[in-house]
């Protein structure tokens, strides 16, 4: 089973036609979507292949900077209404497409959102984003969703935002050992393996294809091991992300099996699929 765990609802996943389209095309099963920055059919955003040239370094925590002045330019407030459209688009292709709610610690309906819509919605995961929303580790709305997750037995795939934030969060890692934290990007990996006896709970996303290369994905498996990396593809940042990390992921010289769990088989088991 082939499963894109990570990528949005805009660019080429914006139109449920269309997604289906590029999954069959590429022999990948789902998808896991949530909201875009904002949605439109925009094909994509160009991002140059940097891991060519630093490819053993985090270059997500270096790219944050950016992501967060973005987020503050474009100020996009429907993040509820962008949640709806993902629902819209799973209840159109439900064998195809899973949504992720992506809540806002930051949002005093933070609570009543998560409760009110799960009962309709069933999502999957929860998504959250410290760049795009600008919220604290150690605060009252994140525990709102960490407390759900916990609750529905739900994983939580968290970007997260600073150095500081990585060594602040494997203190949240510990308070919920119960939830499975999806990392994205490889963000912090280096940090998290001097705690990774006391951090189970812990699984990163490969994506996005220009900043993960496959020596840093090795690396991931030489210390976490095959079991807790997800593929990703953060479409629509970059071009054609999702083919070129299935041929990434299929072309690394380990097993079978561990190509396959990294392919599909870790997510489909977190999900209960």
């Amino acid at each position: 089973m082939i499963i894109d765990g990570h990528a949005h609802s805009c660019g080429q996943f914006f139109d449920p036609e269309r997604i289906v389209a590029r999954l069959t095309e590429l022999n990948a099963d789902k998808v896991v979507l949530c909201p875009g920055p904002k949605n439109g059919p925009k094909s994509h955003n160009y991002i140059p292949d940097l891991a060519k040239y630093f490819g053993r370094r985090d270059m997500l925590l270096d790219a944050n900077r950016i992501i967060g002045l973005i987020a503050k330019i474009q100020k996009h407030d429907d993040l509820l209404a962008r949640n709806e459209y993902v629902y819209s688009l799973h209840q159109k292709y439900p064998e195809r497409i899973i949504q992720f709610f992506w809540a806002n610690p930051n949002s005093d309906q933070i609570e009543t959102d998560l409760h009110d819509t799960f009962e309709s919605w069933q999502f999957k995961g929860i998504k959250l984003h410290q760049c795009a929303q600008n919220f604290e580790l150690f605060s009252r709305g994140l525990d709102h969703a960490l407390d759900f997750a916990r609750e529905k037995e739900i994983p939580v795939f968290i970007h997260l935002r600073s150095r500081k934030d990585v060594h602040r969060f494997i203190t949240v890692a510990q308070k919920y050992p119960t939830i499975n934290f999806i990392i994205a990007h490889l963000i912090g990996m280096e940090t998290f393996l001097k705690h990774k006896r006391e951090l189970n709970n812990l699984y990163f996303d490969v994506s996005p294809a220009p900043f993960t290369s496959p020596p840093r994905i090795c690396e991931a498996i030489r210390n976490f091991g095959a079991n807790k990396l997800i593929l990703g593809s953060d479409t629509p940042f970059g071009q054609d992300n999702l083919r070129k990390n299935i041929q990434k992921v299929s072309r690394l010289k380990i097993s079978s099996r561990e190509i396959e769990l990294i392919l599909g088989n870790n997510l489909r088991a977190l999900l209960s699929l």
